[in-house]
């Protein structure tokens, strides 16, 4: 048996978040190998100043190595460090002060890192031609799907058959983009877009003007056991943002056996590995085109349901808190 090492995580990245639920499936399968103790302080994720409070917790510890699910390397460290950098929208689509500090906070510590874990090939690129990283240093580990969305046989009740939409509303996320191309799709008028969250006033006047109200449910914060039932109700699940690290609610739904209509660009052909309907997420009329197909065309339908239930079961949490541990402990 190999020896114990005393591992200092970043547990400030626990909760209701994709990378809490990164940070939960690893730590559930952490090895006998892994002593695990944890970051003590309780500042913002937020805040500027983690990688120097970092810094300091792990010069307070006597860990053999400091990991972070997340995109916060500490500012000076003699332990060897691990942290996760799931994508780099914040360089594209957050504020100017997440673009500077991906710039010079993340890709000035990367180097002194043991490694970098990323969740996609896409991302790896873009450390590697955007910060400059260098690509030995980048270890690519997928996220993965709970056997509950492979098992689940129940579906939510709905009146109406309904497409769905899991995730934020930020820019990336092309939300509008979909919601157009939903009300222009040449479809049956019984047809409805449900969204995870609740309604804010720029997406009421978008769907106001579509003249779609009627087609439109707000489903407002979505528990994490009602989400298998909602992926296998839906005819089909809209995922056509312009960039994404990841994009877990590709393989969720398809793992529920639903299919999915996504994007042409950055990880998500990597993602759907062709057992999804890709579009480029720019082009509304090619949005409503893929809507018109998962609705029209029986045939297409049923080949995205079987190669889905195929393509999902390629991604597990087992295969990702593995794959972490071994980089941590190696």
């Amino acid at each position: 048996m190999n020896r114990q090492q005393k591992i200092l995580i970043d547990s400030r990245w626990a909760g209701n978040t994709g990378i809490g639920r990164l940070y939960h499936e690893v730590m559930k399968l952490a090895p006998v190998e892994a002593n695990c103790e944890f970051v003590k302080s309780k500042m913002g994720l937020g805040s500027l100043l983690s990688p120097l409070m970092l810094g300091e917790e792990i010069k307070k510890s006597n860990a053999d190595v400091f990991y972070s699910p997340s995109f916060m390397p500490p500012a000076f460290s003699k332990t060897p460090f691990i942290f996760t950098v799931h994508d780099l929208m914040h360089l594209f689509y957050y504020s100017k002060l997440h673009k500077i500090y991906y710039e010079q906070v993340i890709a000035r510590l990367a180097p002194k890192a043991k490694k970098i874990i990323t969740v996609s090939h896409f991302s790896k690129k873009q450390l590697v031609e955007i910060l400059g990283i260098p690509e030995s240093l980048i270890q690519v580990i997928y996220n993965g799907v709970d056997n509950h969305f492979l098992q689940n046989e129940e579906e939510y009740e709905s009146a109406r058959p309904y497409f769905l939409y899991v995730g934020n509303r930020r820019k990336n996320k092309n939300v509008p983009a979909m919601l157009t191309a939903f009300a222009k799709a040449r479809i049956p008028n019984d047809f409805m877009f449900f969204l995870s969250g609740n309604e804010d006033p720029e997406l009421e006047a978008l769907i106001n003007s579509l003249g779609i109200q009627k087609r439109v449910r707000f489903l407002g914060f979505i528990e994490e056991e009602d989400l298998p039932k909602l992926y296998k109700g839906a005819h089909a699940t809209l995922f056509v943002s312009l960039m994404e690290g990841f994009g877990l609610p590709i393989i969720e739904s398809m793992a529920s056996g639903t299919p999915v209509l996504t994007s042409n660009t950055s990880s998500l052909p990597e993602v759907a590995g062709g057992a999804a309907l890709c579009v480029d997420p720019e082009d509304v009329s090619a949005i409503q085109k893929g809507i018109e197909k998962l609705v029209n065309d029986e045939n297409f339908y049923v080949e995205c349901v079987v190669n889905g239930l195929k393509r999902a079961p390629e991604f597990s949490w087992e295969k990702t808190a593995k794959a972490t541990w071994d980089t941590i402990l190696s």
